[in-house]
C-alpha cells in the first residue's frame, strides 16, 4: 500500500512539474492573435469586421501615462507587486461576497488572471475554469516581469466600443495617443474595464463619469495624484471624439453583437440587412431631419421588415450614430417610447371581432371619464374639435381620439393588452387600471421594432410576424391571432385615402400610387411622432423626436414621421412588383347611408359602398332622415287636428339626444319638439313637464383639469353646460363672481379660457343659481 501511495505521489509530482515547465500558451506571451469575423449584409457586402483580442502594434509601457498604469493597479489589483499572480486576500473577499449573493458576483481576480482570461476563449465562470486560470496566472507571474504583465494587459484589455488595448481605446474615445491623455481621461478608460459595454460613454455618459469619479477618488486616497490634480480631473468635462469606425448599419450590428454574441463564430456571417436599402433609409432620415431643424427635431429611427419572412432589411437607430452631442449611439428603434395613436388599429380590430363593422357609428363628442385615482379624464381630438356621429371607418382613418376611447371602453383595456402582447409587444406589463382608456391613444411605451412587427398581423392576414436578423435563422410561420377578414378590413381602412380626407391632405405623404396602409401617431407632449405602415410585402416603421426626450415644436406624425415613411417605403418596394391586399373569402359589399351606416332609405340620398364580414352586414334601413309634418304657420309639430292646408312634410335629420348640441352648432335643422297650439284637439306628442330647476352639467363638481404647457391655451378651453326648465331661454355664466358670458337654451353651452387655480363656476337665470367648484393645475 505504501509503495502504491509513493508511486502515486511521484506520478503526481512529475505531472505538476511537467505542467509547470510546459511552455505558456503563445496567445498569452505574445499578446494574442487577431481573430476576425466578417459581418455581411444579405448580399455578401461587408458591414463590419469584428476583431477579437490580439495586437497589431505593441505599445511599450513607458509610452503609457503613469496615471493610467498606477490607476489600473490602484483600482483593479492593489497588491499587484506583492502577490505571485494570485491574491488569496482577493479570493477570500470575493468568496464572502459570492456566498452572500448566492452565486458568482465577484471574481477576486488579479491583473495577471485577467490577462490570462482575456487571452483565452470564453469558457464560463465555473470553479474549474477559475482554478485553471489561477494556475496559468502563477506560471505567467513566474515567467514574465511585472512590467511585462502590465504591458501585455494594457495592450490586450477590452475597453468597449470594439476597442482592444489602451492605444485603440484612446483613439476611439478621445482621438488621441495614450501618451497625451489627461488624468481624467486616463481614469475614465480605467473605469471602463469594470463593465466596458454597460459604461460605454457614447451610450452612457452618466455611468462612465460616475465610474471615472470613483477611480479618481481611489487615486486621490492612495496618493497617486495630488488633491489639486484630483479637483482638476473631477471637474474636467468629457470631450469624446467622433467615435467613427468603419462600420455600416452600426445600430443594427452593435445590437446584434450585444444580443447574440454566440452567433459570431467562423470567418463570416450573413445578416438580413439590405445595405442598399439601409443606406437609402439613412440618407432619407438625414435629408428630412434637415427640413425639421427649426422645430427642434434632431433624431429619427426607421425599421423595415420583410412581411413574408420577418427579415430586418433596414434599421436606423438615430440620425447619426457617431453624433455624441445628440446621443446618436442610442438605438431608438429598440427604445421604449409612447406611440400615440399608432395603437388604435388594434382597438378597432377588437371591435370588429365583437360584431362592430366599418359602418357602425360612434359618438365623437366630448365625454368625461374617471381615472383609477378618481380624477376626471376628458379625451380631446388632435384638432380640439368634435366630429359628431362618425362611422368606424371614418373614426380610424382620421384618428379621432374621442371615438377611439369610446370603442376601447366597449372592448376593454385587458383585451387590448392581450392582443398587443400576442402580436409581439413586450413592454406593456402593468395592470389594465394602470393604463386606463388612454392606452388606445398611446399612454404606454412600446419599441419601434416590436410595433412595426406587430403591424404584420394586418399585413399577413391575422398571423404574427417574428423579426429575424440573420439569414440562417429559420422562418417562423407565425400564430394566427386574428380573423383574416378583420385583418383585411383594418388594412383596407388604413389604405383608404378618401376616408381620411377630412383630417389628412389628399396629396400628403400618406398617398401613394400603390395600395399602402398607414397609421400615424403623435404624443400629446410633442415628444414622439410615429408612422407605421405596410404593403403586402414590406412593413415600415418610423419614429421622429429627440433622444434626450425634449419636446418638438409644431410637428405631428403626418408632418414629422410620415415624410420619412413615404420615401423609405418607396425605396423598400422599388424593385418589387406592385402588390395589393387581396380580399379574403367571407367579405361582402353593401351600399349604405353615409350618415347612419345603415341601409339607405328613400330619404337618404348620400350613399356609399362598404365592406363587411359576412353575417355582420346591416339589415335595418336608415332612420336618421325622417319626414315630419310641420304646421307652416309657426314651424311647430303638426297633429292630425291641424288643417291639411297648413301641414307641410319636411325632411329632418334626427340625431340621438346626446348629439343635439353638436348638431345645432354644425347647422343641422333639428325637428321641433313642441306641438303647434293652433291646431286644437289633443296633442299627439305629450308636452314635457317643466322642472324649472337650473343645474350645471359641465364641468362636474370637484373636477380637476391639467393644462398642457406644450399645447396652445386656446385649444384647452373648458366646456360650460347647464340644463333648465323650458321657460329659461338664456343664462349668464360667472367665474369667481365675475361674469364671463351668456348662453342660450337648450344646453346653455359656452367655452371658458382657463386660468390656474381653484374656481367657483356659477350659472344664473333670474333668481335661480347653480354652482360647482373646480381646480385648474399646470
Amino acid at each position: 500500500m505504501k509503495k502504491a501511495m509513493t508511486a502515486l505521489t511521484v506520478v503526481g509530482v512529475c505531472a505538476l512539474l511537467l505542467a509547470w515547465f510546459r511552455p505558456l500558451p503563445v496567445v498569452i506571451v505574445s499578446g494574442g492573435s487577431i481573430s476576425t469575423t466578417r459581418i455581411l449584409d444579405r448580399n455578401g457586402r461587408l458591414l463590419y469586421e469584428l476583431r477579437r483580442g490580439g495586437l497589431k502594434d505593441l505599445l511599450p509601457l513607458k509610452q503609457i501615462p503613469p496615471a493610467l498604469v498606477q490607476g489600473l493597479i490602484a483600482v483593479e489589483d492593489r497588491t499587484f507587486y506583492d502577490h505571485h499572480g494570485v491574491s488569496l486576500r482577493g479570493i477570500g473577499r470575493a468568496f464572502l461576497k459570492n456566498i452572500k449573493a448566492g452565486g458568482v458576483r465577484e471574481g477576486g481576480s488579479t491583473i495577471t488572471q485577467q490577462l490570462v482570461r482575456s487571452s483565452r476563449a470564453a469558457t464560463g465562470r465555473s470553479v474549474v475554469t477559475k482554478v485553471h486560470e489561477a494556475w496559468l496566472a502563477l506560471k505567467v507571474d513566474a515567467r514574465l516581469s511585472k512590467e511585462q504583465i502590465l504591458e501585455q494587459y494594457l495592450n490586450t484589455a477590452y475597453f468597449g466600443h470594439q476597442a482592444y488595448g489602451v492605444s485603440a481605446a484612446a483613439k476611439t474615445y478621445f482621438g488621441k495617443t495614450p501618451s497625451v491623455l489627461s488624468i481624467g481621461e486616463s481614469a475614465l478608460l480605467i473605469g471602463l474595464l469594470n463593465a466596458p459595454d454597460a459604461l460605454d460613454p457614447y451610450d452612457n455618459v452618466p455611468g462612465a463619469l460616475k465610474r471615472r469619479d470613483i477611480v479618481l477618488s481611489v487615486l486621490n486616497d492612495q496618493g497617486v495624484i495630488t488633491a489639486e490634480q484630483y479637483e482638476d480631473a473631477i471637474h474636467e468635462p468629457i470631450r469624446l471624439g467622433s467615435s467613427r469606425i468603419d462600420i455600416q448599419a452600426p445600430h443594427f450590428v452593435l445590437w446584434l453583437l450585444h444580443e447574440r454574441p454566440e452567433a459570431f463564430v467562423g470567418s463570416e456571417i450573413r445578416t438580413t440587412i439590405d445595405l442598399d436599402l439601409q443606406t437609402d433609409a439613412q440618407e432619407i432620415v438625414e435629408s428630412k431631419l434637415a427640413l425639421l431643424a427649426d422645430k427642434n427635431v434632431t433624431s429619427a429611427a426607421v425599421v423595415v421588415l420583410d412581411a413574408h419572412t420577418g427579415d430586418i432589411l433596414a434599421m436606423v437607430g438615430s440620425a447619426d450614430y457617431f453624433d455624441s452631442e445628440r446621443d446618436g449611439a442610442v438605438n431608438v428603434a429598440l427604445a421604449s417610447r409612447q406611440p400615440g395613436s399608432a395603437l388604435k388599429p388594434f382597438t378597432y380590430a377588437l371591435a370588429f371581432e365583437r360584431g362592430f363593422t366599418p359602418a357602425s357609428t360612434v359618438n365623437d363628442t366630448e365625454v368625461q371619464y374617471r381615472t383609477q385615482q378618481g380624477d376626471p379624464y376628458l379625451p380631446r381630438n388632435y384638432d380640439y374639435d368634435e366630429h359628431g356621429l362618425v362611422r368606424l371607418r371614418e373614426a380610424l382613418a382620421n384618428s379621432y381620439n374621442i371615438a377611439a376611447v369610446r370603442m376601447l371602453e366597449n372592448v376593454g383595456v385587458q383585451s387590448l393588452l392581450s392582443l398587443l402582447k400576442a402580436a409581439g409587444i413586450t413592454t406593456l406589463n402593468e395592470t389594465p387600471e394602470h393604463y386606463g382608456l388612454a392606452l388606445t391613444l398611446g399612454d404606454g411605451e412600446v419599441k419601434l421594432l416590436e410595433l412595426t412587427s406587430a403591424f404584420g398581423v394586418f399585413a399577413r392576414g391575422g398571423k404574427t410576424l417574428r423579426p429575424k436578423s440573420m439569414l440562417s435563422d429559420p422562418i417562423v410561420a407565425g400564430e394566427e391571432i386574428m380573423d383574416s377578414r378583420i385583418a383585411w378590413l383594418i388594412a383596407d381602412i388604413l389604405s383608404d385615402p378618401l376616408a381620411r380626407l377630412p383630417q389628412f391632405s389628399g396629396d400628403g405623404p400618406l398617398n401613394f400610387d400603390v395600395p399602402v396602409a398607414a397609421k400615424t401617431g403623435t404624443t400629446r407632449n410633442s415628444r414622439d411622432n410615429w408612422t407605421i405602415g405596410f404593403t403586402g410585402d414590406r412593413i415600415v416603421g418610423v419614429w421622429v423626436g429627440n433622444a434626450d426626450n425634449s419636446p418638438m415644436r409644431g410637428t405631428s406624425g403626418i408632418t414629422g414621421a410620415a415624410p420619412i415613411f413615404h420615401d423609405v417605403l418607396l425605396a423598400a418596394i422599388r424593385s418589387l412588383p406592385t402588390s395589393s391586399f387581396p380580399k379574403p373569402d367571407g367579405i361582402v359589399d353593401r351600399t349604405i347611408c353615409r350618415l347612419s351606416g345603415k341601409l339607405p332609405s328613400a330619404l337618404c340620398t348620400d350613399v356609399l359602398a362598404e365592406h363587411f364580414v359576412e353575417g355582420t352586414e346591416p339589415t335595418q334601413n336608415d332612420d336618421m332622415y325622417q319626414s315630419i309634418p310641420i304646421d307652416s304657420r309657426n314651424n311647430l309639430l303638426a297633429t292630425t287636428s291641424c288643417p291639411r292646408s297648413v301641414i307641410e312634410e319636411r325632411v329632418f335629420t334626427v340625431f340621438p339626444l346626446e348629439l343635439h348640441r353638436w348638431a345645432r352648432e354644425r347647422g343641422f335643422s333639428l325637428p321641433p319638439t313642441d306641438v303647434s297650439p293652433l291646431c286644437g284637439g289633443n296633442s299627439s306628442t305629450p308636452q314635457k313637464e317643466d322642472s324649472g330647476r337650473l343645474e350645471i352639467t359641465l364641468p362636474r363638481a370637484d373636477a380637476s383639469f391639467r393644462l398642457d404647457p406644450l399645447k396652445p391655451l386656446s385649444g384647452q378651453k373648458i366646456t360650460l353646460e347647464a340644463r333648465a326648465g323650458s321657460d329659461v331661454k338664456e343664462i349668464r355664466w360667472f367665474v369667481d363672481g365675475q361674469e364671463v358670458g351668456s348662453a342660450g337654451a337648450p344646453d346653455f353651452r359656452m367655452l371658458w379660457l382657463p386660468t390656474v387655480g381653484s374656481h367657483v363656476m356659477e350659472a344664473r337665470a333670474g333668481e335661480s343659481l347653480s354652482a360647482v367648484t373646480i381646480e385648474v393645475i399646470r
